[in-house]
């Protein structure tokens, strides 16, 4: 388990000194930077019995010893990975959808699993990580290690706990043994109680240099590096999963009532509809993403003279020209109801009352001032 290129400073600050790490740290940041991943590798290195240094600084596991071949294997007895159940998951990571990940049950011990992380082609998932998940980890945190060395329990996203998991979580986190480390990962950190989060040392993952992305999907083989990493708001595993699984092209159909809307919003979403029935792995909530994307580049537009998303010279056209004849309150505002209607996008009563629903919000936004 490998740590990414633009994770090296942040590697070599926290396991310079191994020993000093605190009980329970927070990995915060937007889906899609690794941070799954870096737990991963962080979990492996501190149960690693031969640490070897590694090429970025700092310690690394070895993928020798027993432990790490335990944990390669799944069965690592001082190792635990919480997730959302399967059952409950329509999806990653990870996320490293890191955002979404595929997993076959409830607390999985021992298995270090990489994440399937995407927008496009799996869905976000909906579950929840329950008070039983917590609570099954009682026995493996006060009980003594079967190796006599640290435990690892890492858990995401931990925004999805519910409030009885949370507070049963607390409870473990109040008074833990000097040899259990919790490294817990969230999108969402805000969604944390107060009194979760000040009980962990929180470390932000920010956005890497988009250069150093962009060279990183190139070397992966990812062409229009440049472009797909921006639509996926400088997230490169996200970037990655979005090229492999060949997103961009029904990314740009999906923006074409966008960039003409013309005034009728039928018309609009019958363009959806299509593009929706044409495709599958193409859902309506992908497509909601996308909307707030374009919209949050007009607002940007209009505000600052500025893109974020959309760089591309006929994308950065069309919205200086909706820009010039739209209202930036009425813009925030739809901002607001899109954020609403997102919570129905994976279950509407009628997904083309949905779409032109949308449309015609769109449109009432970006109507001449």
């Amino acid at each position: 388990m490998n740590i990414h290129p633009w994770q090296g400073g942040l590697w070599k600050q926290l396991m310079d000194a191994p020993e000093k790490l605190p009980h329970a740290l927070l990995l915060t940041g937007p889906a899609g930077l690794g941070k799954q991943d870096f737990a991963l590798a962080m979990a492996a290195c501190l149960l690693c019995e031969a640490p070897q240094t590694a090429a970025t600084g700092g310690p690394a596991a070895c993928g020798e010893c027993c432990s790490c071949s335990w944990l390669a294997a799944g069965n690592h007895p001082d190792f635990r990975l919480v997730q959302p159940d399967a059952a409950e998951e329509t999806a990653e990571t990870e996320s490293d959808s890191d955002a979404v990940t595929k997993t076959t049950n409830k607390t999985r011990q021992g298995k270090a699993v990489g994440v399937a992380t995407s927008m496009a082609r799996v869905g976000t998932g909906s579950g929840t990580l329950r008070i039983e998940q917590i609570r099954e980890l009682t026995d493996f945190v006060f009980v003594g290690s079967h190796r006599q060395g640290r435990r690892i329990v890492v858990l995401e996203p931990a925004e999805a706990m519910t409030p009885a998991a949370a507070n049963a979580l607390l409870k473990v986190l109040e008074e833990p043994p000097a040899s259990v480390c919790f490294i817990l990962i969230s999108h969402a950190w805000r969604r944390l109680l107060p009194t979760i989060r000040s009980r962990c040392r929180i470390v932000n993952f920010g956005q890497p240099d988009p250069r150093q992305a962009a060279a990183w999907l190139k070397a992966a083989g990812i062409k229009e590096a440049e472009s797909v990493l921006q639509l996926a708001g400088g997230a490169p595993l996200l970037a990655r999963n979005w090229a492999q699984q060949d997103m961009l092209p029904v990314y740009r159909k999906a923006l074409e009532p966008l960039l003409q809307p013309g005034n009728d919003p039928v018309a609009m979403a019958q363009k959806w509809s299509a593009l929706l029935k044409a495709d599958s792995a193409f859902d309506l909530a992908q497509l909601v993403d996308i909307v707030q994307k374009w919209l949050a580049d007009l607002i940007q537009m209009t505000l600052a003279d500025s893109l974020r998303y959309h760089r591309d010279p006929a994308w950065q056209k069309a919205l200086q020209a909706q820009a010039k004849r739209s209202n930036a309150a009425a813009l925030l505002a739809f901002d607001r109801e899109l954020r609403r209607i997102r919570g129905v996008a994976r279950h509407p009563l009628n997904t083309q009352l949905f779409l032109e629903d949308m449309a015609a919000r769109y449109l009432r936004a970006t109507v001449a001032r």
